[in-house]
C-alpha cells in the first residue's frame, strides 16, 4: 500500500522537487491543500485535494468525537488504535505517514498589517493543529516544519522523527507566544516576558578564546547574507550591529560609520559615499584598522580599493558594485555582509532591549530618541548659523550611539573626535578638545549627557568650538549660559539625555 503524505506549505521553495521524489522515489500519495495543491497540479504532479475529504463527525467512536476534520483523524491514526483504523477505513480514508506544514510567520503578519482584526483573521488554526497531531503521532507520522529537513526526513527512524516533533512543538508554541504577545500589547497588558531563541549555529567562540559561544534566532532578525560565505565571529556580530545601528540614522544620506570594540571611530557623510568614507577614516585612522565598516548605501569600486588597502575586518552594506565584489573577492581577510532588511525598516526591528544580570532580567524601550529642530532651545545670545545647526544634529546623533560619558567634535558632517566611557562629562569634553586640536575650531561640540560646570565652557571657548548642544537641565544651567555669552558662544538645550552603558 502507497504511504501517503499531507503538504500545506506557506514557504514554497523546494516544493516541487521534494514533491516529485516523494511520487516517484519513495511511492507516496500525496494530499495537498490550497495553493499548495495547485502549485503541484500545475507543476504536473500527481496529488489530492485536501478539500474532497468530507467531515467526518458522527463517524468516529467515541473516544474521537472531538475530532471534526477526516484529515486530522488521518495524522493520529497509528497501528495500536484498532476502533480509529476501523472507522477510517469504513469511510475509505488512509492514515498519514507524513506531514508536511509550514506557517506564514507571524511576525510578518505583523508588518504587513496595523490591523488588529485583519492579523487575527489569518492566524493559522488548522496548520498548528496538524503539526501537534503530527508531532503527538511521531512514532508512526514523520512531521516536517523546515524546508531544509526535506531530505533529512526521508530516511529518519524513530530517533529522527522525535527530533522533528521537537522542532515542530518549539515552532507551534513559539507562534502561540507571537499571538500572545501581539494581543497583549493591544490591551495593554505585560504581566510577564516571553521570549524563544533557536540556536542558529555555534560560534568559534565568544567574547574571548575561552568563552563559549552561539548565535540563536530572535523574533524579529535583519535579514542579510554573508556574501563572500565567510563565518561572522561573536565579536564581528556585535560590531556589525552597532555600524548598522549609526548608518540607519543617517539611511537616507551618504554616511559611513567605522566601529571597533562597539564604539564609533569613525562618522560622516559626503556627497559621495568615498567622501564620506575618507572623512570617516580621517576621524581615527588607527583605531580604524581592524575595525567594522557600515555604509548606508551601495558600496563602488572606489571605495573598495581603499578598503582594500588597509586592515578591514568586516564591510557592512545595502549592497555592492560587481566591481566592487570583484576587488574584494582579492582579499581574504575580508568579510562582506548585504543587508537585505532596508535601513529604514531596520529602525522599526528592535521596540525593546533586555539584559540579563543575577539581580534580574532587565528589560527597556530601545532608544529611538530623534532631535526637531523645531523644539529644542537656543538659549544664549549668540544665534547658530543653518549650517551650524546641521552639524549640531549630525553630532547630536553619533554621540548618542558612542558610550556615556561621551563627546563628539565635528564640522561639515564629520565627526573630528569622538570621546565616549568617561566617568565624568568634564574629562570626555578635555579629551575630545584635546584630540580634536586645531580640528575644533568652529566646530561643534555635542555632549550625551549634562554639562555640569562652567570649567567644560571655557575649554571649549579656548578650542574656539562654535556651538554646544547638550541635554540642559543642570542647577548650574544659567552659569554655563552667561559663560557662553560673555564669550559670544551658542548653545542649544535639547532635554534629551542620551545615556548608553
Amino acid at each position: 500500500m502507497k504511504r501517503r503524505a499531507f503538504i500545506s506549505v506557506y514557504d514554497k521553495v523546494g516544493l516541487i522537487e521534494f514533491a516529485k521524489n516523494l511520487v516517484e522515489k519513495f511511492d507516496y500519495e500525496i494530499v495537498a491543500s490550497g495553493e499548495t495543491f495547485e502549485v503541484l497540479r500545475n507543476a504536473n504532479i500527481e496529488a489530492i485535494n485536501a478539500a474532497e475529504f468530507s467531515s467526518t463527525s458522527g463517524l468516529l467512536t467515541a473516544e474521537y468525537n472531538f475530532l471534526s476534520e477526516t484529515i486530522l483523524a488521518a495524522v493520529l491514526a497509528n497501528s495500536d488504535d484498532s476502533k480509529l483504523l476501523t472507522d477510517l477505513e469504513r469511510i475509505a480514508v488512509k492514515p498519514f505517514d507524513m506531514v508536511v506544514v509550514n506557517l506564514c510567520p507571524f511576525e510578518k503578519l505583523s508588518l504587513e498589517s496595523g490591523n488588529i482584526d485583519e492579523i487575527i483573521s489569518k492566524i493559522d488554526i488548522s496548520g498548528i493543529t496538524l503539526l501537534r497531531a503530527a508531532a503527538k503521532n511521531y512514532k508512526n507520522v514523520t512531521v516536517i516544519t523546515d524546508k531544509i529537513d526535506y531530505y533529512l526526513a526521508l530516511n529518519a527512524n524513530e530517533f529522527g522523527r522525535l527530533k522533528l516533533a521537537t522542532k515542530a512543538f518549539y515552532i507551534s508554541s513559539n507562534y502561540d507566544r507571537e499571538v500572545f504577545q501581539l494581543l497583549a500589547e493591544q490591551s495593554g497588558e505585560k504581566p510577564f516576558k516571553t521570549f524563544s531563541l533557536e540556536k542558529l549555529r555555534d560560534l568559534q567562540y565568544g567574547e574571548n578564546p575561552h568563552q563559549r559561544g552561539a548565535v540563536y534566532k530572535s523574533g524579529k532578525m535583519v535579514d542579510y547574507e554573508v556574501i563572500n560565505e565567510k563565518e561572522l565571529t561573536f565579536n564581528n556580530i556585535l560590531n556589525v550591529t552597532e555600524a548598522v545601528n549609526m548608518v540607519s540614522e543617517f539611511y537616507d544620506v551618504n554616511c559611513v560609520a567605522i566601529i571597533r570594540h562597539t564604539k564609533p571611530c569613525g562618522v560622516a557623510l559626503g556627497r559621495s559615499l568615498y567622501e564620506a568614507y575618507t572623512k570617516a577614516f580621517d576621524c581615527d585612522p588607527v583605531s580604524s584598522f581592524y575595525g567594522v565598516v557600515g555604509f548606508s548605501q551601495a558600496v563602488d569600486a572606489e571605495v573598495a580599493k581603499h578598503i582594500n588597502s588597509m586592515a578591514v575586518e568586516v564591510v557592512v552594506a545595502p549592497d555592492y558594485d560587481k566591481e566592487a565584489i570583484e576587488l574584494f573577492n582579492d582579499n581574504p581577510d575580508i568579510k562582506l555582509v548585504k543587508l537585505k532588511t532596508s535601513l529604514k525598516d531596520y529602525r522599526k526591528l528592535t521596540v525593546e532591549e533586555i539584559i540579563l544580570t543575577p539581580f534580574g532580567a532587565l528589560v527597556q524601550d530601545r532608544n529611538n530618541s530623534e532631535l526637531d529642530k523645531d523644539k529644542f532651545k537656543v538659549v544664549t545670545q549668540e544665534k547658530p548659523t543653518p549650517e551650524q545647526i546641521e552639524d549640531a544634529v549630525f553630532a547630536w546623533k553619533v554621540v548618542k550611539h558612542a558610550k556615556t560619558n561621551s563627546v563628539v567634535i565635528a564640522r561639515d558632517f564629520k565627526a573630528i573626535a569622538i570621546s565616549q566611557g568617561y566617568t565624568n562629562a568634564i574629562s570626555a569634553v578635555e579629551h575630545a578638545l584635546e584630540y580634536a586640536c586645531d580640528g575644533a575650531k568652529e566646530a561643534v561640540l555635542a555632549s550625551d549627557s549634562v554639562l555640569p560646570v562652567e570649567d567644560c565652557i571655557y575649554s571649549a571657548v579656548q578650542s574656539r568650538v562654535s556651538l554646544i548642544i547638550q541635554p540642559g537641565g543642570s542647577i548650574k544651567d544659567q552659569s554655563l549660559i552667561d559663560v557662553c555669552d560673555k564669550y559670544g558662544m551658542a548653545m542649544i538645550t535639547t532635554g534629551i539625555r542620551n545615556y548608553r552603558q
